[in-house]
């Protein structure tokens, strides 16, 4: 289950890795905040399989060492780090040379800090190489509990503060941003990318807990790597599908509001048929199955507001002297499908004549 959670994390990085690619395509402005940001998802691309049990026992076999845990544990930082500069940079002025000074500035603490830590992370790794604590599989105290060398605890605890440092850092950029969003997709995008970024927290609280647990005697009742590789997972899916939101969002917004026109076009079929006849009509079904077959998302819009004004002039046609409190007095597509709807339903029990008197006030 944890390595199926892990591979669709793959995949949906990828996916979000592609359309960050296709909007710095279409972009013409300054591209360096999605530069930085597109290789931010290269970095956590490739760090999601080395969570994966089996991939990250083939690297150490090939290695003769712990290669995949340091690879890891760079590549995530450099993700954190990259993902990070990508806020400053997209959220600043970069006309304004005081924003610009700062983001600098910003960035280049972030580097160093990033740059110290992993050095003396990777400098007391070097003392401890094929410590069971960075081996993977069922040697390795990633998948089975039990106590750790303290060098090797803070180890983890060193590397892994730098990326809670960054994660912390956006988590609170993105939902400052979000509630000054202009962009309704935007702001969705921002608020889920910051459930993922607590996900994201929760991760580092949880390895930098089981290591201190480990390293003073206490064996924590499951094993650290199912811990991580859950949090791991549900902190990037919701990263990756919030980022890349504006892409994606409206186009999933407007397939919904197409598939709501057509269902509402097919219900009001019957009707149509029924008051059409009298009026001309422009490329009508010529049967049913026709009317079914019209399944173009970019047509269902013009589809449903040509049946609503044929509905209107059959309407007319049978009697000149009917008007309603929506159509002709009040101009309002999705008010008028509303009525129509209503019309349509009471029609399945009751003659047409009848309903249209009760609904018009005729008698």
């Amino acid at each position: 289950m944890l390595t199926a959670a892990l591979v669709v994390t793959v995949v949906v990085a990828a996916a979000a890795l592609m359309t960050r690619l296709r909007m710095l395509v279409r972009v013409t402005v300054d591209r360096r905040p999605g530069h930085v940001l597109a290789l931010g998802f290269v970095a956590w691309f490739l760090a999601v399989p080395l969570e994966i049990e089996s991939i990250a026992m083939a690297v150490d076999r090939w290695a003769g060492w712990a290669l995949a845990w340091t690879l890891l544990h760079v590549i995530a930082c450099a993700g954190g780090f990259l993902t990070q500069a990508f806020y400053w940079l997209a959220t600043s002025d970069r006309t304004d040379p005081l924003q610009r000074v700062k983001v600098a500035s910003s960035v280049r603490r972030s580097a160093v800090l990033g740059v110290s830590a992993l050095t003396v992370g990777l400098i007391l790794f070097a003392t401890r190489p094929r410590d069971v604590n960075f081996l993977s599989g069922p040697a390795g105290r990633m998948v089975t509990p039990g106590p750790v060398h303290p060098v090797a605890a803070l180890t983890y605890i060193v590397i892994v503060s730098y990326f809670a440092y960054t994660i912390a850092s956006f988590t609170v950029t993105s939902w400052r941003w979000a509630a000054k969003a202009d962009l309704l997709w935007l702001r969705r995008g921002l608020r889920i990318h910051t459930v993922g970024c607590v996900f994201g927290l929760v991760f580092c609280a949880h390895v930098i807990g089981y290591q201190l647990t480990e390293a003073v005697g206490i064996i924590p009742p499951w094993p650290e790597l199912q811990g991580d590789g859950a949090l791991v997972a549900l902190s990037l899916l919701p990263a990756f599908i919030g980022v890349t939101a504006p892409g994606w969002g409206p186009r999933v917004e407007g397939f919904a509001r197409s598939l709501r026109h057509y269902r509402h076009r097919r219900r009001l079929y019957p009707l149509w048929r029924s008051l059409s006849g009298s009026v001309v009509t422009l490329d009508p079904p010529r049967s049913e199955w026709q009317d079914r077959l019209r399944l173009r998302p970019g047509q269902q819009h013009a589809l449903v507001y040509r049946r609503v004004i044929e509905l209107w002039d059959g309407l007319l046609a049978l009697h000149p002297t009917m008007s309603g409190s929506v159509g002709l007095d009040g101009p309002d597509l999705a008010g008028d499908i509303d009525w129509w709807l209503e019309i349509a339903r009471a029609v399945r029990s009751r003659p047409l004549d009848e309903v249209l008197a009760s609904y018009q006030g005729q008698s």
